[in-house]
């Protein structure tokens, strides 16, 4: 049997007050403090059986660090913890982990950790990036938009997801909009766009104003906080937010006007069995960092598939073509 890990942690703090029933009547600072010096652990653990004659195993294996915790605490302090819960992992005989939530995101994506690690890990942003442009690709042909003559703004550009994104979006669309916290990163992405078609691209220091024009917005980031306004997007746009937490203030039922996407979800064509608390999931949904560690585990393609912010390009159709032979759909709502 094969078998994969899983880094999982909790999103807030109320994430960790309902996960306990004790937890319910502890102050929630005394929690949030106390999370510093927990010890990661096994949260459940996963059965799939993909066929008659296979079947996979995987572990979650949760940090216990909140998201603006990964942000702000000591980064040493935060890849420890992560390389602790790889290792759990590793002891409980898994042949490959994915990074889940801030733990693919926090120091070079996913490297340091990667090197530190006995087995492959990956961060699972490749299919990620996959998933969010192929259900952005179809929105736009259901809405009978043409990527030519859209513009389309990639906020969190510098990372990962955005930066795959934005590359392949650059074969389809003629003008592209690219924010993030660190300029230089999207001056390099922008040269490499530019490699490889000879379309407009502004680097926007904006955000609200990067998607005030644009057609498709995508957003990626890795803010704690939601940073864009409902009201700033364009009449008739389509917004794909694989953010979590999402990262747009208000409610996005008061436009009408607008295309939400829930970015990043697939569905599997087969059970999944939780063993333990579960992780919040409907059956046969999950993430696609998640799935892509599946794929991996199903190829029994025992590698450091996706880590750091420029992964190559052709990853996106191979992944792609993988989880089509296995019958893996992405999910637009």
């Amino acid at each position: 049997m094969n078998i994969f890990g899983f880094i999982i942690h909790p999103l807030n703090i109320d994430d960790v007050v309902n996960s306990c029933k004790i937890f319910r009547i502890t102050p929630k600072w005394f929690l949030e403090r106390s999370l510093k010096w927990s010890k990661p652990f096994k949260v459940c653990e996963a059965h799939l059986t993909p066929s008659i004659d296979e079947k996979i195993k995987g572990y979650f294996i949760g940090v216990p660090l909140l998201l603006r915790q990964m942000l702000s605490l000591d980064e040493r302090l935060v890849l420890n913890k992560i390389i602790s819960a790889v290792r759990i992992a590793e002891s409980l005989g898994a042949k490959i982990v994915g990074l889940g939530g801030f733990a693919s995101v926090v120091g070079d994506k996913g490297i340091t950790i990667a090197n530190r690690s006995r087995v492959p890990v990956t961060s699972g942003n490749t299919y990620t990036a996959y998933a969010v442009l192929k259900a952005v690709l179809d929105m736009t042909k259901v809405k009978g938009k043409n990527l030519k003559w859209s513009k389309v703004a990639i906020i969190g550009a510098g990372g990962s997801i955005g930066s795959l994104c934005a590359r392949k979006l650059s074969f389809y669309a003629s003008k592209i909009f690219l924010t993030a916290r660190h300029r230089e990163k999207l001056e390099k992405l922008k040269e490499s766009i530019l490699k490889l078609n000879s379309i407009e691209v502004i680097i926007e220091d904006d955000n609200n104003r990067a998607i005030r024009d644009a057609d498709i917005v995508i957003i990626t980031t890795s803010s704690p906080q939601a940073i864009l306004n409902i009201n700033d997007f364009k009449s008739g746009a389509i917004v794909c937010d694989v953010s979590l937490p999402k990262n747009i203030i208000g409610d996005i039922d008061s436009r009408k006007d607008v295309t939400f996407i829930e970015g990043g979800l697939i569905k599997i064509p087969f059970d999944i069995k939780y063993l333990g608390i579960g992780i919040g999931l409907p059956q046969n949904i999950m993430y696609a960092c998640m799935a892509e560690t599946i794929l991996l585990c199903l190829e029994k393609r025992f590698e450091k598939f996706s880590l750091g912010d420029n992964i190559n390009i052709e990853k996106l159709e191979e992944i792609g073509r993988i989880s089509k032979r296995y019958g893996f759909e992405v999910m637009y709502q």
